[in-house]
């Protein structure tokens, strides 16, 4: 056996272990802690512990309709493994009283008899692992359900997921929810949702974006994907985003930018009042440039906003508006900024009152 395989056994047997330990009861923040090190040590953590969550979810998994009854804690589990080893009677033992004078029939009959006990016994083994492999199938191949939920233009909508979890979709967005027995799995599949993790220390929290995974150590934070970038803003807790073998660790306080084509993650920090303030019917800026606040605005309305004087692009504006209703924002920025607004073929053109 060469080095690699070695090595390669070694890491499977970590995330074996890393398996059982996060699936107990006993498993607490520390352990979380000291458990997501050891993904971060390598990709090939990673990798190993995919393959045996795959591997092991779809065999010791109970199905999500099982009765409570057939679910038993690892400490009952290995009683019972305990028990069944301390009565395992072995099917053949040397006699202590053999006699020396044996005839040569006798010897013959002896050498023959353990093949046709061995035989009974391969045939019952062989029904044994049917039954298994039946009785497996049944119960424990059931696969999670998948919801799907989604927001038009300007719409938002509140989620409470059966762990207590609630998410806010904010506009034109789309995510899926896959609940497991060991995992919680979101994706978000475009526009922005604000999260509020429910404390599970069984089941991680994940969200996938793009090419990006989201990882959740007990926390609230928002995740906002484009064609572009994707955004991710933690009000509360810590989160660790994976890109390739690049995992960042995101606290409280700060905001992580991710552009696409670019595998690293920068980090800045925010005010973490100004997090999701949409979930309020409200957008706050802080001399913004009208050229990056105008595409955001157009996020909640059918109707699009644009310019017809390219110097209005370049006014910066400080303030709150209302993305509720499109005129009555549009009112607070002519009162606050020297522009006016007219509709035209269909959209809305900003330009200079000069």
């Amino acid at each position: 056996m060469n080095k690699k395989t070695v090595m390669t056994e070694l890491i499977m047997e970590q995330a074996r272990t890393w398996y059982v330990r996060m699936g107990s009861e006993l498993a607490g923040a520390d352990d979380w802690a000291l458990f997501t090190d050891w993904l971060e040590e390598s990709p090939l953590h990673v990798d190993a512990y995919d393959q045996v969550e795959l591997s092991l979810s779809a065999i010791t998994a109970p199905a999500l309709d099982q009765e409570p009854a057939l679910v038993q804690d690892n400490a009952v589990q290995e009683n019972t493994v305990q028990e069944r080893a301390d009565n395992v009677v072995p099917l053949f033992t040397k006699p202590n009283n053999i006699p020396e004078n044996k005839s040569p029939d006798q010897s013959v009959a002896d050498k023959k008899r353990p093949k046709i006990v061995w035989a009974r016994y391969a045939g019952i083994a062989a029904l044994f692992v049917a039954a298994l492999t039946v009785f497996y199938s049944s119960n424990f191949s059931s696969q999670p359900s998948v919801q799907t939920y989604a927001t038009n233009i300007g719409g938002q909508e509140a989620i409470v997921l059966a762990d207590g979890t609630r998410i806010n979709l904010n506009t034109n967005t789309q995510i899926s929810v896959a609940m497991t027995k060991k995992s919680r799995i979101v994706t978000l599949a475009s526009g922005e949702a604000f999260f509020d993790i429910a404390k599970d220390k069984k089941r991680p929290f994940i969200v996938n974006a793009r090419d990006v995974r989201i990882t959740d150590i007990g926390t609230s934070f928002s995740v906002y994907s484009t064609d572009t970038a994707l955004t991710v803003s933690v009000v509360d807790g810590i989160v660790d985003m994976q890109n390739g073998d690049q995992t960042t660790r995101v606290i409280k306080g700060q905001q992580a930018v991710h552009n696409r084509g670019d595998n690293n993650i920068a980090l800045r920090a925010i005010d973490v009042e100004s997090i999701s303030t949409w979930r309020d019917g409200v957008l706050i800026f802080e001399d913004a440039e009208l050229a990056t606040i105008i595409p955001e605005l157009n996020r909640y309305f059918e109707t699009q906003i644009s310019f017809s004087d390219e110097d209005v692009a370049d006014l910066t504006f400080s303030g709150v508006l209302n993305i509720s209703d499109q005129s009555m924002m549009l009112g607070s920025m002519e009162a606050l900024m020297p522009i006016k607004s007219e509709r035209e073929n269909g959209q809305i053109l900003l330009s200079s009152k000069n």
